[in-house]
């Protein structure tokens, strides 16, 4: 029965680390949220919902050992919807697009990794192109609306306890004594 493992990174860390680069990068007062969240209000200004979308495996895992434990790796590609709403939204999907395909956004997140304990190791792989889609208020109102997915690679692992061998004891014994 296994007693305890550990799972890195879970959906709060990567939903913090997206929020970061997300609150980095637009105009001062966005609100940027997880999605799917109930009885939670729109906020006034720009609001910026996270998606996840699938975590698919893009390699085969490996294994490592240590004295009391085994953490299994698997890389992993990240897809997140990224919605934006309101004033500035056209403008700011056309930044986080521009960034997500440069090299800053991948120095941010070493940077971020650096700074910050326990951030998973986002590698930014590629964005889809922005669209804009219908959306209308409950005061019926067209509102701005634009969306787009960012994909990105991470390392998932799982540590879990190991028995394993500290010290052994060796004792010879002559073949023709068997």
């Amino acid at each position: 029965m296994i007693t305890q493992n550990v799972q890195q990174p879970d959906e709060a860390q990567l939903f913090a680390a997206l929020r970061a680069f997300m609150l980095e990068v637009l105009p001062a007062g966005t609100t940027v949220l997880q999605s799917r969240q109930n009885r939670t209000p729109p906020p006034r200004g720009m609001l910026v919902l996270i998606t996840p979308l699938s975590r698919q495996p893009i390699g085969t895992g490996s294994t490592r050992y240590g004295p009391q434990s085994c953490t299994l790796l698997r890389q992993e590609q990240l897809a997140t919807q990224i919605s934006l709403f309101g004033t500035g939204a056209a403008d700011a999907a056309q930044t986080l697009l521009t960034l997500w395909r440069d090299a800053w956004s991948t120095t941010f997140f070493a940077n971020l990794v650096a700074q910050q304990h326990g951030m998973p190791r986002l590698a930014p792989l590629y964005a889809d192109n922005a669209e804009c889609l219908p959306y209308v208020n409950a005061q019926q109102q067209y509102e701005p609306h634009w969306q787009l997915t960012l994909h990105s690679q991470l390392t998932f692992s799982i540590t879990l306890p190991a028995a394993t061998a500290t010290a052994a004891t060796v004792h010879s014994v002559a073949a023709d004594r068997l």
